[in-house]
């Protein structure tokens, strides 16, 4: 695939992008820093990755899938944490195991 030729907002704004990256500050800081709409900098980033020139990242979330091994006792062990960041130890029958995460989830 061929990249397509930035305007020259478009890579005023790449440049914001790849700033915000490497001084791993938020894109609404710099947004702000810049006196812009942190939506122009949210969408020129959909572009320039789309016309090629930033690499998609195949995920944002901060979430890992973990195989659980079962537990001698036939229950599940594991930390979590709530929304509130307050850490949290389950040790659950693997026949209770979405009970309890709907009961944490509310």
């Amino acid at each position: 695939m061929t990249e397509q030729i930035l305007t020259t907002k478009q890579q005023h704004y790449l440049e914001l992008l790849q700033l915000a990256e490497s001084e791993q500050r938020s894109i609404c800081q710099v947004a702000q820093d810049n006196q812009l709409d942190p939506s122009l900098l949210y969408s020129a980033r959909t572009t320039v990755r789309r016309k090629g020139y930033l690499a998609v990242k195949s995920s944002t979330s901060k979430f890992t899938t973990v195989p659980v091994a079962g537990a001698r006792d036939g229950r599940i062990k594991m930390k979590t944490q709530l929304a509130n960041g307050q850490p949290v130890w389950l040790s659950v029958p693997p026949d209770h195991l979405s009970t309890v995460f709907a009961s944490l989830s509310v």
